[in-house]
């Protein structure tokens, strides 16, 4: 709890750089995927949250391919000496490929975090071409993808930002964490913080970079305990991301989970959940 919160606020601190990019790509058949799923080149990358890793994203990934829906091609390790490595493998012709993105550091300050998946996504498109791009993350991993877009919106080296899934983002820092009203009434309440953190304030300021046309799947957990949080993150900072993107976005959708598998470890293994995120992305 103590790390996260200097993770949210202390934004600051030094980067470490990208020294170095390595690519060991193997030859594969790309899978056929079922027809039911809209079939296009938009790559899906997926990021963890802080104290996550490859963990922590398997389970939805692993769910969109055995649906059919879509197709693991690269995993992207940062490591700490500033390489970054992709392994798998490309093909210009595949469909709905899916990326992992892995930080050997999981506890970096959130700059750090923003930076490196901002150089990730430099790569995908100077390397392999990728154009448009879904990003689905889990808890900081939420914040780290909403941040970038925020900070880098008007880059022209990144691909276009298509759709976003964030699930039990903790984007207003741990306020709300202990809020006594019922789960009735919180879900009735406007998702305009009642504090701003200073995270969140600075998020703020640039609203307006954030790119045109996202559509946005916002998982939000409760398990129930009578204080309105999924074990970490409360409930009304999970849906503050709807007041900072508020009339920026070209759809917002909002999924609200309770109980013991909407704990905040959970609800990325949540097979609804995975199976809402196949949905809204494919």
């Amino acid at each position: 709890m103590i790390g996260a919160t200097v993770v949210l606020i202390g934004a600051g601190g030094g980067s470490t750089k990208i020294t170095k990019v390595t690519s060991q790509l193997v030859p594969h058949r790309a899978k056929t995927l079922r027809n039911q799923y809209q079939k296009s080149d938009t790559a899906t990358v997926f990021l963890h949250g802080y104290n996550g890793g490859a963990y922590s994203t398997n389970y939805l990934i692993n769910k969109a391919e055995k649906a059919g829906a879509a197709q693991k091609a690269l995993v992207v390790h940062v490591y700490k000496n500033g390489v970054m490595g992709f392994k798998g493998y490309w093909e210009k012709s595949m469909k709905n490929p899916m990326v992992q993105i892995v930080f050997q550091d999981s506890h970096a300050s959130q700059k750090t975090q923003v930076y490196w998946l901002h150089q990730v996504l430099v790569q995908l498109k100077s390397k392999y071409g990728v154009t448009k791009y879904n990003a689905v993350g889990h808890s900081l991993g939420s914040n780290d993808i909403v941040n970038q877009a925020l900070k880098y919106g008007h880059d022209h080296r990144l691909p276009t930002l298509n759709k976003v899934v964030t699930i039990a983002g903790p984007f207003d820092g741990l306020t709300g964490y202990l809020n006594a009203e019922t789960e009735g009434r919180v879900k009735q309440l406007a998702a305009k913080p009642v504090r701003f953190t200073r995270h969140f304030s600075e998020m703020l300021k640039y609203r307006k970079n954030f790119p045109k046309n996202v559509q946005l799947l916002n998982v939000v957990g409760d398990t129930n305990n009578g204080y309105n949080n999924d074990g970490y993150v409360g409930v009304a900072s999970a849906r503050s991301v709807s007041y900072l993107l508020r009339d920026r976005l070209a759809g917002y959708h909002e999924e609200f989970y309770s109980g013991a598998k909407a704990a905040h470890c959970a609800l990325n293994q949540n097979p609804k959940v995975a199976q809402s995120m196949i949905e809204f992305l494919w």
